[in-house]
């Protein structure tokens, strides 16, 4: 049986970062030195067997000495329901311990990796909350924000998780090591935004308008820091990696008339894999504009309109300043000492 206990927080999570710090980021488009494919198994997971919250969560499913396969294997299990995206809130409270547990890993270790077993487990965990990780990736949901050190809640007949942004980003990260499942977690960032945009009004102004494609944008900005986190001399191979993958899951998918979320999905990995290439040092950094492309043009209006005009520019800077703020939090991270 799942403990019901909520994780518990204690450690400070607002952060002062210093601009010299993040300009080591930034140097050459990529965090310079940071291995990323080949580091595997630089730590095991001994550290993230003793967390006590992580252990109650984990039920009966915890043992001693579980390696890391294993273990990665009953996080999954034990966040994920038989409905994908549908949780309970014992699975709900796996997930946040899981989150916190793996970010102070990695803090404590002052690097963003994880042992290579756990990255798919854990991708799939972190897919299946698709709803939630857009919710505190875009910020703008205050249940989500004012709960980030609370347990998951019910809201009407869904369970809600939330989790500290830089917990998620650190996540995303250690498991994106793995080109597939940095695709994998994308790309249901993207359905999710697909959902949002599609759920739109026709005649829809204003923010009812513009806030879907602004927090979906927002969310693809912190998918982007992590692709500028990727070394130089890695980045061609892992990109490689990540359109393998979103070639083999490309499907086919209905007209706008038939399916609006499942046509601007499907359109975007589609256009992704005609106009994407691994050499690209802005690998799918327009993705926000790509996405409200495809939206405003099914919805019939003019993509040289001012409307859509203004709308990707406002987007484009969304975008920008979430990848920064990831590259950020990475690189405080690394170097804490540099961060108030």
């Amino acid at each position: 049986m799942n403990d019901n206990t909520p994780p518990q927080t204690t450690r400070p999570r607002t952060r002062l970062f210093v601009v010299a710090a993040t300009a080591l980021v930034l140097v050459g488009g990529g965090a310079v030195g940071y291995a990323v494919v080949a580091q595997d198994d630089r730590s095991a997971c001994e550290g993230l067997l003793t967390d006590t919250t992580l252990q109650r969560s984990l039920g009966d499913a915890y043992r001693e000495n579980m390696d890391c396969d294993t273990l990665g294997r009953a996080i999954e299990d034990a966040a994920t329901g038989s409905a994908p995206g549908r949780h309970t809130l014992p699975e709900a409270r796996t997930m946040q311990a899981t989150l916190a547990a793996v970010s102070e890993d990695i803090e404590q270790r002052e690097e963003p990796s994880i042992p290579s077993d756990l990255r798919a487990p854990l991708a799939a965990a972190l897919a299946d909350y698709a709803q939630d990780t857009y919710e505190i990736l875009s910020g703008v949901n205050g249940d989500y924000t004012r709960r980030a050190d609370s347990a998951p809640w019910q809201d009407g007949k869904t369970v809600r998780m939330s989790a500290h942004l830089d917990d998620l980003v650190n996540v995303l990260r250690a498991v994106s090591e793995a080109p597939a499942a940095y695709a994998d977690v994308r790309a249901v960032h993207v359905r999710t935004c697909a959902t949002r945009l599609a759920a739109v009004p026709s005649q829809a102004t204003g923010s009812v308008y513009t806030g879907p494609a602004r927090s979906c944008a927002v969310g693809l900005g912190y998918y982007d820091g992590i692709v500028d986190d990727v070394p130089k001399s890695q980045a061609s191979t892992w990109r490689s990696g990540v359109l393998q993958r979103l070639k083999a899951t490309a499907d086919s998918f209905p007209p706008y008339e038939v399916n609006r979320a499942q046509h601007i999905a499907g359109s975007w990995q589609q256009a992704v894999l005609e106009q994407v290439d691994s050499d690209q040092t802005q690998f799918l950094k327009d993705d926000s504009s790509r996405i409200v492309g495809i939206w405003t043009g099914a919805r019939g209006e003019g993509i040289d309109s001012k409307k859509v005009n203004d709308l990707e520019l406002t987007i484009a800077d969304d975008a920008n300043s979430s990848a920064m703020e990831a590259e950020q939090t990475l690189q405080c991270t690394r170097r804490p000492t540099e961060c108030g």
